[in-house]
């Protein structure tokens, strides 16, 4: 809980640096440059996926199944993935300049190309960092990943932004930033993942081919299982540069950057819920587990929905200071905080099949991309950027009905629907005084400060009344909290008696 709530601060801080980022992006840069980076980042963190072959959650279970076994140091394990991630990135990032450079200009825009050529090798400084941040979290170190993801990240790249214009290039400001923003992070995550370990021990280190083969074969999977998911998340935004160009796309974007505290809330809880489901997993069982995920999902959307109800409130003005023509994206704004809050809160579920059976959540994954391919391709070309918000609420919403009865048909994980249902009538009670307030107040300024007031302070009522009335809580309940180190590592999954939150 300490990692989450420390998180959960680095999100905070975060998110002040990509605010400053999109007033400086949507300012200096336009809607038009901002799509062509916009869809060249989204590609470059596609390919990411791959290039990480999984490690982001998978190095957890290899650490604590094949570490013990392991010879020589443990951060020998680490530095074995992270010779793979390197060799499966270089491979990647070579393939996407080639594309990029080949594709003719009528199918692929110049300045969406030349951004996907130059950030192509990013795609290994990114999976090595996401890599590295596993590897602290595993350690119960969290500090690096929050102070590197969180600060050293995005304000290193807003830094570099504003002098690659100052410097006078404008054209490619964005992409320096983004650069530099992720080898710095990656500097150092690293020296915090090799302080964490007491040293990489890379004087006696030497590659084990056998043992890196074992571990690919192990993560085929869930790489492309986070593939999909990855696709998947960015669906709605190669079909908006795809049908509409890369200025809609800009616009877009910058939606899609704005909802990202929601996104956020349920990220400042990965830390703890990847490496603490795997143990509960081990020591209770699937049903069990899922049990704990819907006391931790009702959690998360609890904290998710008044930050949606602040983005209905605030999303034209928050757009309008962006920059002119940003405010077209208002609606899709809300429309996808609206399905974030369903992914973010119900998809907890899927560590399940992470761990148990990947094949499920790669099912689930690839129905979910033809729904929201068939649902983009329907409401684009009609609604324009608003089309796109829909097809991905549409596809969220169905996602999470096929989630939940698979989870109840092979793992008998059932959990109630009225577990949910205090934050959602809560919710619905804070919009529709927010809604009435609208009416009632005519002044501009006036009526955004009284309308997100009031959505919050009804939304926040609601929740205490509904948890006085019915006796719940939400406090997170039935996750095993640490395994008894004093048996023997085979019997270690078998034991009821561990230390519980």
């Amino acid at each position: 809980m300490r990692g989450g709530w420390s998180a959960a601060a680095g999100f905070a801080v975060r998110l002040g640096a990509r605010l400053l980022f999109l007033l400086v992006a949507g300012r200096l840069f336009g809607a038009t440059l901002f799509g062509a980076f916009s869809l060249a980042v989204a590609v470059v963190e596609l390919a990411v996926t791959i290039g990480a072959i999984g490690t982001k959650r998978t190095l957890f279970q290899f650490l604590d199944e094949h570490g013990p076994r392991a010879e020589g140091p443990l951060a020998h394990v680490a530095i074995d993935a992270a010779v793979l991630v390197a060799v499966t990135s270089t491979l990647l990032a070579v393939a996407v300049m080639g594309v990029a450079a080949a594709t003719p200009e009528s199918v692929l825009p110049a300045s969406t190309a030349r951004a996907l050529w130059i950030l192509a090798p990013m795609i290994g400084g990114q999976a090595l960092l996401d890599l590295f941040s596993a590897a602290t979290r595993w350690r119960h170190v969290i500090r690096y990943e929050v102070v590197g993801r969180s600060i050293v990240e995005p304000y290193v790249g807003i830094v570099a932004t504003l002098a690659a214009v100052r410097l006078g290039a404008t054209g490619d400001g964005l992409l320096i930033g983004y650069i530099a923003g992720t080898l710095a992070a990656l500097t150092y995550v690293a020296a915090g993942a090799r302080r964490s370990f007491g040293g990489f021990g890379l004087r006696s280190y030497r590659v084990r081919t056998g043992t890196l083969l074992v571990m690919l074969q192990g993560t085929v999977s869930n790489t492309l299982t986070d593939f999909l998911n990855a696709l998947y998340a960015r669906l709605d935004l190669y079909l908006v540069g795809a049908l509409l160009g890369e200025s809609a796309a800009g616009v877009y974007g910058i939606a899609r950057q704005v909802r990202t505290p929601i996104r956020q809330v349920r990220q400042s809880f990965d830390g703890l819920l990847t490496p603490i489901v795997a143990r509960t997993l081990a020591a209770t069982g699937p049903a069990k587990t899922g049990e704990a995920l819907a006391s931790a999902a009702r959690l998360i959307l609890t904290i998710q929905l008044p930050v949606l109800i602040v983005l209905a409130a605030l999303g034209v003005p928050i757009l309008n200071a962006i920059g002119p023509g940003f405010a077209a994206g208002y609606w899709a704004l809300v429309l996808l905080a609206a399905a974030e809050s369903i992914q973010g809160a119900f998809g907890v579920g899927d560590l399940i099949f992470v761990y148990r059976k990947p094949e499920l959540g790669l099912w689930i994954t690839a129905v979910s991309i033809v729904t929201g391919l068939v649902a983009g391709f329907a409401l684009i070309p009609w609604w324009g950027v608003t089309g796109a918000g829909v097809s991905v609420l549409i596809s969220y919403s169905i996602r999470a009905v096929h989630r939940r009865s698979v989870l109840a048909r092979h793992f008998d994980v059932k959990a109630p629907l009225t577990y949910s249902a205090g934050p959602l009538m809560s919710a619905a009670l804070g919009t529709g005084a927010a809604l009435l307030v609208a009416r009632l107040v005519t002044s501009p300024s006036a009526q955004y400060v009284a309308v997100t007031l009031t959505g919050l302070a009804v939304f926040g009522g609601a929740v205490m009344m509904w948890l006085r009335a019915t006796g719940s809580t939400l406090q997170m309940q039935g996750f095993v909290a640490s395994a008894r180190t004093d048996q023997p590592a085979g019997t270690r999954s078998a034991l009821r008696h561990d230390r519980r939150c």
